[in-house]
């Protein structure tokens, strides 16, 4: 009786494993665990969800499913053939096909590179893994937007829209040797895909074209530095972003506009941010602090139960100049003062913090036309509570 008790538990065990292989992930942000796609049929899709004993069917239009996953394999829905017969020999190909061949896959985000490795150790913040040459190499998670693991699980590290537009570049099926790949060109890997509404941010400065280089400068240097016009460049620029996730903060407390601009501005803000960056927030009635996720602090915002919300940033500042470190990239701290004001029916709270924003300066390598350039991208980091008042 004993062995038959633990025979059925190991079977639900490894039946849940592999259930939870796989994933459908919707327009409006929603993940489906234990979802599988059925059937196509005009512009809907048809899917199945396990859940405990019981499935249930469902039927979308094929616009507000992104991708899908199961055992390794994946499927961007937006590159399905528009022509039905075609369409569905796509899906019997996605929902045959096998987990990849004992290699585990990193995607990375600028420039996007899909990374063919063996990883030995993970954890919150890094990949330790080994290259097809069987040599030791490590990753950031917050370089990453997704991990495809050779077992047929998945980890997305970035918003799952983003994630299914640069899937979609992707050649079929993975292989062993890694690729690098030009991302769409409504894609900016390093701040995100720009949609209105309001507030649109002032027309930036053509970009230096004195940080290319050709990648024979680049194998002759250990470090790439600035031009003083870039430096400048970019430290005005980061100054923006800053100003640019304030003008977003105003919007998303202020619920006098629609919940689709909202959830708009909290995706803009969102997208100014590496993966991994949070936000410390205190409060006068509770000791010590707290750090949330960004898109989690944002969406706790948007939902503060006050009658309205007044948010302001001010004195907007460098704490600390961007400076180049020994990854030649380069790191800064700027500082501004958030002031918070929530009305209630018959009550006012209001509070004063000085926040401190990481900034990272990233260098990445782009080919176009068989030559390699320098480009920087630009991201926020974490925020930190330097004082309240």
């Amino acid at each position: 009786m004993r062995k038959l008790l633990l025979f059925t538990y190991l079977l639900v065990g490894i039946t849940s494993k592999l259930l939870a292989q796989e994933v459908i992930y919707t327009a409006n942000g929603n993940r489906l665990d234990n979802a599988r796609l059925t059937d196509i049929a005009d512009d809907r899709i048809t899917f199945t969800v396990q859940q405990s004993d019981k499935l249930s069917t469902y039927s979308f239009q094929r616009q507000n499913i992104l991708v899908a996953f199961r055992k390794g394999n994946f499927l961007v829905i937006e590159k399905l053939s528009a022509d039905q017969t075609q369409a569905k020999k796509e899906l019997e190909t996605f929902l045959t096909a096998t987990a990849w061949q004992d290699k585990d896959f990193l995607l990375r985000a600028v420039p996007f590179e899909v990374i063919p490795a063996k990883i030995s150790y993970e954890n919150d913040a890094i990949v330790n893994y080994l290259t097809n040459e069987g040599k030791s190499a490590s990753i950031s998670k917050g370089e990453l937007i997704a991990i495809l693991y050779n077992d047929g699980r998945h980890s997305l590290i970035r918003d799952a829209g983003e994630v299914a537009q640069l899937l979609a570049t992707v050649k079929k099926p993975l292989v062993a040797t890694p690729q690098t790949l030009s991302p769409p060109a409504n894609i900016t890997t390093t701040s995100g895909t720009r949609t209105d509404p309001v507030p649109v941010t002032p027309p930036q400065p053509e970009e230096p074209s004195s940080s290319s280089v050709t990648s024979s400068t680049i194998n002759r240097v250990n470090k790439l530095v600035l031009s003083a016009a870039d430096y400048q460049y970019y430290r005005k620029k980061a100054l923006d972003k800053v100003e640019e996730f304030a003008s977003y903060l105003k919007i998303i407390a202020n619920k006098s506009y629609s919940d689709y601009e909202r959830n708009q501005a909290i995706d803009q803000a969102v997208s100014l941010f590496m993966p991994a960056a949070t936000m410390e927030v205190t409060s006068k009635s509770q000791p010590g602090s707290r750090r949330y996720p960004i898109r989690t602090y944002l969406t706790n915002l948007k939902r503060l139960n006050y009658r309205s919300v007044d948010i302001q940033w001010t004195q907007i500042e460098y704490l600390k100049e961007l400076s180049q470190a020994a990854d030649g990239n380069y790191y800064g701290v700027i500082t501004g003062q958030q002031t918070f004001v929530g009305y209630g029916n018959n009550t006012v709270y209001s509070d004063i913090t000085q926040k401190n924003v990481r900034v990272k300066l990233e260098r990445y390598v782009k080919t176009e036309d068989g030559q390699d350039e320098v480009k920087w991208g630009l991201l926020l980091g974490s925020i930190g509570v330097s004082a309240q008042y």
